[in-house]
């Protein structure tokens, strides 16, 4: 069944990880800046997990999987090398929460694509599996396209566009505003500028 894609707001959810090597690592250093509740359950986890254990980033629980560890959990993702612990898992978590299967992504009911953040721009490629490598590459392309100044370009037109809502400008002029500052040409901060200060002008 094909996954549709979504932005969910994850940041009041109980997170749970099953897991606690490289694999687990890639999903909390992608989940931790969206969550603040991440829990991970593991004997042993890596290096880096232990440094975010240290600096109260996640919580860690040293222990093997128990049924009664994901009962509050929203959000599971389950990253062991242990098949009956990853079945056991899927087979007991609460019917309310989402589940990722790191090892086998069609068993659970979330994937995780690949991303690029700049700023208020999020932009998430996936191939649901089919081909890692062409994930990898279409990512590499958006991030030579989409550079970091798109952070601040981005910040600009939502600016614009609180300014524009409160103006006086038409229903139809400020459509054409919108639009024609989404030229190339408006990544440059001066033109950015520019455009503020006649922005201000209005006031």
């Amino acid at each position: 069944m094909p996954l549709i894609p979504l932005m969910i707001d994850i940041s009041n959810k109980k997170v749970f990880v099953i897991g606690g090597g490289n694999v687990a690592e890639r999903r909390v250093n992608t989940l931790v800046d969206y969550a603040k509740d991440i829990h991970v359950i593991s004997p042993t986890i890596t290096e880096n997990l232990k440094d975010m254990v240290q600096r109260s980033a996640i919580k860690w629980s040293e222990k093997l999987f128990e049924i009664n560890d994901i009962q509050q959990a929203d959000f599971i993702v389950v990253a062991t090398n242990s098949t009956s612990t990853n079945q056991c898992v899927l087979q007991h978590k609460p019917s309310h929460a989402m589940i990722n299967m790191a090892g086998a992504a069609t068993s659970g009911d979330v994937v995780f694509p690949s991303i690029l953040r700049r700023g208020k721009l999020t932009l998430s490629i996936s191939t649901n599996g089919a081909s890692p490598a062409l994930t990898a590459q279409i990512l590499a392309e958006f991030q030579q396209q989409f550079t970091s100044r798109y952070e601040v370009y981005v910040d600009f037109l939502y600016e614009c566009r609180q300014r524009v809502k409160r103006s006086s400008l038409s229903s139809l002029e400020k459509q054409r505003f919108l639009k024609s500052i989404l030229a190339d040409r408006y990544l440059e901060k001066n033109n950015q500028r520019d455009v503020v200060k006649w922005l201000d002008s209005l006031n």
